[in-house]
């Protein structure tokens, strides 16, 4: 019972950190509905370490909602507070660097990847199968189908350093990303 406070007390803080926040698709679906996805993947597909769904539920807390040094700070010493060290550090693996351009903050993240812990590796892919559902299902507004084919091109590139953890999640991504460039081509 207590693994399952924990997760339950993280979606609670991530659903107030990013209350007004929408995916970027056309639908304005609300943002938690994003984190609550990439948590269910992974256990889906039997990931039972409650610090890793605890990380996922979290994973764009910092990204997406502090800005500035002070503030990524002082959300790092609440999460690792309420969350613990495990939490904290996989959070912080996944979380771009804003201050970088989208093409760096990309490049790094395929360079990166290989690097990450295996919780921020299972993040990862769960995260980028999210991802590519969603440029299906509800697309970014104004993306055209090249840019939807980059993305989904680029995500391969980032799983490809996240592979060979969890065997039966590495060959759903392949399946979603394969009937996602056959729906776009």
């Amino acid at each position: 019972m207590e693994n399952l406070n924990k997760i339950f007390k993280a979606l609670e803080f991530a659903a107030n950190r990013h209350k007004y926040q929408t995916r970027k698709g056309v639908g304005k679906i609300p943002y938690i509905n994003h984190p609550i996805r990439v948590a269910k993947t992974l256990i889906d597909f039997d990931e039972d370490d409650s610090d890793l769904i605890v990380a996922a539920l979290l994973h764009d807390v910092v990204e997406d909602t502090a800005q500035g040094e002070q503030q990524i700070k002082g959300l790092s010493d609440l999460i690792l507070q309420m969350f613990g060290e495990n939490v904290l550090l996989a959070v912080l693996e996944v979380t771009d660097n804003k201050s970088l351009s989208v093409e760096e903050r990309k490049k790094m993240q395929v360079q990166l990847t290989p690097r990450l812990s295996d919780r921020a590796k299972k993040i990862k892919i769960a995260d980028k199968i999210c991802n590519i559902q969603d440029i299906i299902d509800d697309p970014p507004e104004g993306w055209s189908e090249d840019r939807k084919i980059a993305y989904l091109d680029w995500a391969k590139q980032v799983v490809s350093g996240a592979r060979g953890l969890n065997h039966e999640m590495d060959a759903y991504f392949d399946e979603v990303y394969s009937t996602s460039m056959r729906k776009l081509e």
